[in-house]
């Protein structure tokens, strides 16, 4: 399929999943793929609901860019963000900002020597990415993702619509390339996140973002995902909250 016939196919995902979901909203992480899938949604319905989960660990480019954005395409973002207080960039800019409480991670965090995004990045992830994201979705009938099958090895297996537990996921551009990702943003004039726009002497590049602790630049001839969570047993994983159920 060419990208004008993958993105049409994507219109017509959100089209059915709006029309049957009357709850329904796009999660924002702020990397490419997600700016793809929300500007695709809200062409669908312009007032489709935005949420971004953000934590403490985010590159300061990504509150940035989430600024910067929420701004030129008038996103109306809502953030959730395990935090004793709200970031200044967000509050100094009106970011409607919902905080967690940040006893639970701060209880784990004391019970390791080093960085417990080192030691259990899977706790981490837990508390400061899936916890929350159960909150944002827990009033939802459905979330619309910005999964791609071809971003990495362990992402083949997922479906356009899936049903786990009291929640349905839509991941409209799911057989979408890095290219497909790229050209989108580009014909359409969407500002990429400007880590993407970084390339080191020996060819390395930033793909996929996360936390800033565990992203790293990689070669352009492995999957994307192969910058997240290097030297740690979760590398080129997931965070969890496609793999994990966010609502009973």
């Amino acid at each position: 399929m060419s990208l004008n016939d993958k993105t049409e196919h994507a219109k017509d995902l959100l089209r059915d999943a709006i029309r049957e979901n009357p709850k329904i909203a796009v999660a924002c992480s702020f990397g490419k793929d997600s700016m793809v899938t929300v500007d695709i949604a809200r062409k669908v319905d312009p007032n489709i609901p935005i949420f971004s989960v953000m934590t403490f660990y985010k590159p300061e480019s990504t509150f940035e860019y989430l600024v910067q954005m929420n701004q030129e395409m008038d996103l109306n973002v809502y953030v959730f963000m395990v935090a004793d207080e709200v970031p200044e960039i967000l509050s100094k800019n009106k970011i409607k900002t919902t905080l967690l409480f940040t006893k639970g991670f701060n209880e784990a965090k004391a019970k390791y020597s080093k960085n417990i995004y080192d030691l259990d990045p899977d706790l981490c992830c837990k508390l400061l990415k899936v916890d929350p994201t159960k909150v944002a979705v827990k009033d939802l009938d459905a979330w619309i993702s910005g999964l791609r099958n071809t971003e990495g090895l362990i992402r083949k297996d997922y479906h356009e619509v899936e049903h786990n537990g009291g929640l349905v996921k839509i991941n409209p551009i799911l057989s979408f390339t890095e290219k497909d990702v790229l050209d989108y943003l580009k014909n359409n004039d969407i500002l990429l996140h400007p880590w993407y726009l970084q390339e080191f002497p020996d060819g390395r590049k930033y793909r996929s973002l996360g936390c800033e602790p565990c992203t790293i630049p990689i070669s352009p001839d492995v999957p994307e995902r192969m910058g997240r969570w290097q030297a740690t047993s979760k590398c080129a994983g997931e965070c969890g909250i496609h793999t994990q159920m966010l609502k009973d």
